[in-house]
């Protein structure tokens, strides 16, 4: 069986090209958003922690900066300016793994919010900064990926980071978001989407599983189930394409217009690092695994890296994925060898 993704269009007129596509983005995936706005800044408070300094900054937005959320920065004690990690979490911090003394003695700053203060995961449209930017189109996906961006706008406020060196991160559905703040803010020379499936690294017209591709909306999470459970997350445009009102069947894929090959192709030049569980059928490895190397060409052409790291387990983000993307910036941003063997990919 062929495999057939819409083409990438590359070549001389890839500027224009991009700038197509991420306006199909927008209209048939993720919504439209607002100019990034002012920020102000306190620090609710500070504490010692092994490494470093941990604070809980409230960063002030909106028209008027009426609107808040919090954001938990861990620094390195060292002195300097150091990379930053930004890392959209979820509520309360529910999949908080990672190894911060580890990640401060490296000379990492981790800077984590939690998003759903910003747009909630589940009831469309009830925070307030769908009335504070009234006439956008924008899913939850894409005001969370916004909110990404403004939390980079305030670590460039700090004298202790390295404005070269940012990197967008999120897990599952966070994951689909870093990929669309990767795209949308060019300022992340790194974006690590983590087990991020469909909207994300996966791919809408393959579902695959570790045993190979079988088009399993039971078992693999495919566009229909994510525009038709979670339709809050994306613009409303997104529905045209999956079938109403039954999930449980395939769509309109093979008519989008793009597929998660663009979204990643959207990073280069800058550095893609995407990782996923073997195990995980619901966000689509194998699918992953073919959207990966279909993105390759627009990184040959136009540099940066393509990195895929596919692990034995489930949907996780956990330890030791925080330490191999750890390694990964090591890699990219110092020119440490990590003595990793990436892109082994399986399928």
């Amino acid at each position: 069986m062929t495999y057939d993704l819409p083409d990438l269009l590359l070549g001389p007129d890839w500027p224009n090209q991009r700038t197509r596509w991420v306006s199909l983005t927008e209209d048939c995936l993720y919504g439209h958003a607002p100019a990034r706005c002012s920020i102000r800044s306190e620090c609710v408070s500070s504490e010692q922690v092994p490494g470093g300094l941990h604070e809980t900054i409230r960063v002030h937005y909106g028209p008027k900066t009426e609107l808040s959320f919090l954001t938990q920065v861990y620094s390195p004690a060292a002195a300097g300016r150091h990379p930053a990690i930004t890392w959209n979490q979820f509520s309360a911090g529910a999949y908080d793994s990672c190894p911060y003394e580890e990640a401060l003695q490296r000379g990492y700053i981790i800077a984590w919010f939690d998003r759903e203060q910003v747009a909630e995961d589940e009831k469309p449209g009830t925070r307030a900064v769908y009335d504070a930017y009234p006439g956008y189109d924008w899913g939850a996906i894409r005001v969370w990926a916004w909110a990404q961006s403004l939390l980079a706008d305030y670590l460039l406020t700090r004298s202790d980071v390295d404005s070269e060196k940012l990197c967008c991160t999120g897990f599952s559905r966070g994951g689909k978001t870093a990929l669309c703040a990767g795209i949308f803010d060019e300022r992340f020379t790194i974006c690590a989407p983590i087990c991020s499936g469909a909207g994300g690294g996966g791919c809408f017209r393959y579902l695959g599983t570790e045993v190979g591709f079988i088009q399993d909306v039971k078992q693999v999470e495919s566009l229909g189930r994510i525009g038709s459970v979670f339709p809050n997350w994306w613009t409303q445009n997104f529905a045209r394409w999956f079938p109403q009102p039954d999930p449980t069947q395939m769509g309109l894929e093979q008519d989008f217009p793009f597929d998660s090959h663009t979204l990643k192709a959207l990073i280069a030049p800058r550095n893609l690092f995407t990782s996923d569980g073997m195990q995980d059928n619901w966000s689509n490895p194998r699918g992953t695994a073919l959207t990966w190397r279909a993105a390759q060409p627009a990184f040959d052409l136009l540099g940066g890296r393509n990195t895929a790291r596919f692990r034995p387990g489930r949907h996780d983000f956990s330890v030791e994925d925080w330490l191999a993307l750890l390694d990964y910036c090591d890699e990219v941003w110092f020119g440490k060898d990590a003595g990793r063997s990436w892109d082994t990919c399986p399928f």
